[in-house]
Parts: C-alpha cells; sequence; structure tokens
C-alpha cells in the first residue's frame, strides 16, 4: 500500500515539473508497436507562411425541390380515369386524369333556363301595360302553380324511382350505369321544383306589388334578376371547365392524393379553394433548407458559394449557392436562436430527392495574404485567454524530438479549424512545433 502512494505521489511531482520544448517532465506510458526505423518520419515543427484563409459557415438541413405545386382542378367533377401514380414522371401539359361532368353540366342547364326566364320576365315587364298588366300576372301566376305542382309529380316520381332501383341494385338486378341515372334524374328533378317555387314566388310578388303605376319598378326588379342569373350561369360554367386536368410543369408526382371515383371541387367555386389532385415537384433544382446560428449569420449573405454533402452520396461533393436569408430567427428548444436560410444545389445528374439530410458549408469569407500556423501548434498558456506556441530555437532539427524549443505568447485570429492566423507574435517562416507533444506519464 506505501509503495502505490510513493508511486503516484512520484509521479505527480514529476508532472508538476515544467521540461523544455513543451513536454510535461515526468512518467509516461506508451501503448502500440514502435515505429519501424525505415518508415518516413513526419516534421514535429512547421513553418509559419504567409497564406490565404478561407472562412466557412457549417449547418445541417434538408433538401426540398425549389418548385413544388399542388396541381387542382378548373372543373368540378367525377375521376373517371387516372393516368399517373406516385413517382411518375410528368411533362408539361401531359394528361394526369379526367372527370365525369354530367352532374355539373346539369347545373350548367338549369342555370340556362334560369337565365331564359329572366329574359322573358323582363320582356314582359316592357311590354305590359297598366290596362292588361294585372290580367297577365293572374294569368302568370296560374301557370306558375301549374308549374309548382307539375314539378312536384315529377319530383315524387324520381324519388320513386330512384328508391326501386336503389333496392334493384342491392339486390344484383340493376346497373351502376342505372343507380346513377336515376340519381341524376332526382337532381333534375330538385331543380325543377326550385325554379318553379321561384317563379311562383316572382309572379305572386309582381301581383301583389302591382299597380298602374308600377312599370318603372317591374322592370327594373325583372332587370336585377335577370343579372343575377347571368352571374350564376356564368359561375356554373367556370366550375364546368375542361373535363381533363394537366401537368402545369415538368417534374415528377410525389403525392397522389385522390384515385378514381373520388369527386374534385373546382377552384372556381365560390365556396371552397379547390381539391388538391396530386403534388408534382421539378427535381431538377434542388434546395437545402437550413438554420444557421446568430453568431454566424453576419458572415452570410446571398450569392455566397456553398459545398453541399448529403447522407446518401458521403464521397460526393455538391455545389451550391445561397439564396435567401431569413429576416427573422426562429428560437430552438435549448433556448438558441437560428435564422433559415436556402441553398439552391446543382442536381444536373439527378441524384438528390426531397427529405435528404445534408450537410452544407458556406464559404463566407476569404482573408487574403495572412500569417497562418497549424492550429494544432496552439497551447492554452498559464494566464487566461493566453494562447502560447513552441518556436524552434535557431539552428534546430525540426524532425529531432530533442530540439530545443522556446515558449512564445501569440495573438490569434479567426481560424478555419485546421490553421489559424497570427496576429503578433510570429514572423513568417519561423518553425513552430505541431506534433510530438507528450501527453501520457513517462519515466524519464
Amino acid at each position: 500500500m506505501l509503495a502505490v502512494v510513493g508511486l503516484i505521489a512520484g509521479i505527480v511531482w514529476k508532472q508538476s515539473q515544467g521540461g523544455k520544448d513543451g513536454k510535461k517532465g515526468g512518467f509516461s506510458f506508451s501503448f502500440g508497436k514502435k515505429k519501424k526505423q525505415d518508415e518516413k518520419q513526419e516534421p514535429l515543427y512547421e513553418a509559419a507562411r504567409v497564406g490565404d484563409l478561407l472562412l466557412t459557415v457549417e449547418a445541417t438541413g434538408e433538401t426540398e425541390p425549389v418548385t413544388d405545386i399542388e396541381v387542382k382542378s378548373e372543373a368540378t367533377g367525377r375521376i373517371v380515369e387516372f393516368y399517373v401514380e406516385e413517382g411518375s414522371t410528368l411533362a408539361a401539359g401531359d394528361v394526369i386524369c379526367k372527370l365525369d361532368q354530367s352532374n355539373q353540366q346539369i347545373v350548367v342547364d338549369q342555370a340556362r333556363i334560369s337565365v331564359q326566364q329572366a329574359e322573358l320576365n323582363l320582356r314582359q315587364a316592357k311590354e305590359a301595360s297598366s290596362v292588361t298588366s294585372r290580367a297577365n300576372l293572374e294569368e302568370a301566376l296560374k301557370r306558375a302553380e301549374t308549374g309548382v305542382s307539375d314539378a312536384q309529380q315529377g319530383l315524387d316520381d324520381a324519388q320513386a324511382t330512384l328508391a326501386r332501383i336503389s333496392e334493384l341494385h342491392i339486390k344484383g338486378f340493376a346497373t351502376d350505369q342505372e343507380l346513377q341515372d336515376s340519381k341524376a334524374r332526382l337532381s333534375s328533378a330538385e331543380a325543377v321544383l326550385a325554379n318553379a317555387q321561384t317563379s311562383l314566388e316572382n309572379a305572386k310578388t309582381q301581383l301583389e306589388n302591382f299597380s298602374s303605376t308600377s312599370n318603372k319598378l317591374s322592370i327594373k326588379e325583372a332587370q336585377l334578376r335577370l343579372d343575377q342569373a347571368r352571374v350564376s350561369l356564368k359561375d356554373a360554367e367556370r366550375q364546368l371547365g375542361k373535363s381533363t386536368i394537366t401537368s402545369p410543369i415538368d417534374g415528377i408526382v410525389l403525392e397522389k392524393l385522390l384515385d378514381v371515383g373520388d369527386s374534385v371541387q373546382s377552384i372556381n367555386s365560390a365556396f371552397s379553394a379547390g381539391t388538391t389532385v396530386i403534388k408534382v415537384a421539378d427535381l431538377r433544382k434542388i434546395q437545402v433548407r437550413t438554420n444557421v446560428d446568430e453568431i454566424d449569420i453576419g458572415k452570410v449573405k446571398r450569392g455566397l458559394k456553398a459545398t453541399v454533402v448529403v447522407d446518401t452520396f458521403p464521397d460526393k461533393t455538391f455545389t451550391g449557392t445561397v439564396t435567401n436569408v431569413f429576416p427573422q430567427g426562429v428560437q430552438s428548444g435549448q433556448g438558441l436562436i437560428t435564422f433559415p436560410i436556402l441553398v439552391e444545389v446543382d442536381n444536373s445528374e439527378n441524384l438528390l430527392l426531397g427529405k435528404m439530410t445534408a450537410t452544407v458549408k458556406i464559404e463566407a469569407q476569404k482573408l487574403e495574404k495572412q500569417l497562418l500556423i497549424p492550429l494544432a501548434a496552439t497551447r492554452a498558456g498559464k494566464n487566461k485567454d493566453e494562447t502560447i506556441v513552441y518556436v524552434l530555437k535557431e539552428g534546430g532539427d525540426k524532425f529531432d524530438k530533442k530540439a530545443e524549443s522556446e515558449e512564445r505568447v501569440v495573438k490569434i485570429g479567426d481560424t478555419d479549424y485546421k490553421d489559424v492566423i497570427i496576429v503578433e507574435g510570429l514572423k513568417d517562416g519561423e518553425l513552430v512545433k505541431v506534433r510530438g507533444f507528450e501527453t501520457g506519464i513517462s519515466f524519464d
């Protein structure tokens, strides 16, 4: 026990004694095989030199397409044919799918009938006279009542037919097309009844408001109803649109959101933003979205060159350019502030895809004609924020481990973590120790 304590005390005493050449005195244990005598020996000292230092900013992010869009339809309908799948390559104008627009066509036809009815009402208002107007309005009311009665009967018949066809369809005695046709007839009958009821209400209102001097008011009211009917027709025709949906850009299908049988709502609808059919991206242009620490963001500007490496191709370097530096930072969970930036990458080989993890190195600043030494040559001094190096004395051999060196305090500047700028304390050509430092326990 006493022997062990004595050994440790001896090691501590020797380590506390400073040696020459940047060595710490004392004991060292070395492991591993000795180098062969004929093995090429690296110099222990390297010369301070004047050169350029390239400062870089590194960050990690994800790749994403520069251009990706949601394809929506200008038409309303049900998809009857779909021609693409996820991963399909598209050119601008390629057909994605086709729609069945029979139901929307019925809406357009109904709107046209409403316009014609409104035009007729306006013409009648203009031709009416104070003597004959009441009789005409009373006759129009009767016709409107008859129209509602007939339309109600038609709706009842359509509902009964649909109920019968639905029951037969469940049992397998009616086809899908027969069921679809009966539903369409029911929709048409409902629209006819709605138009007839509107006409009846109009006829009642016109008769109630009749007076010998009311023609001007009737004409104005009829004109407004015509204008409203025309707007409804225009909206219905816009929703009808084109029965084929095509790709607006060259790209690859990222996501297919609908399939045959699904309904599509037009982007022209007043009550909807439209249904997304697929998502398409142009992968010829890829960008990396990443975040730069607020300490480094001042060095990053649009137009700076960058290199990008992705985990999928670790041995390949892609070139890029900073295209956007966001003006507002975001706070991470650890309280750090970072700023999003975008780096557009050359993907001419079509190797990069979306959502790849990427490491970005931005060439932030090039400092020319600086006095440089390897960063490995620097050591912490005895005082706070003090940096020292070991300079080979004149006439010393840079390969000799026992060559004498001088400890010198230096002032350092920026570094690229390989080399560091010497602001003061060294001259061009002076040799500083970069390897061969004792780090273990030795018995001298």
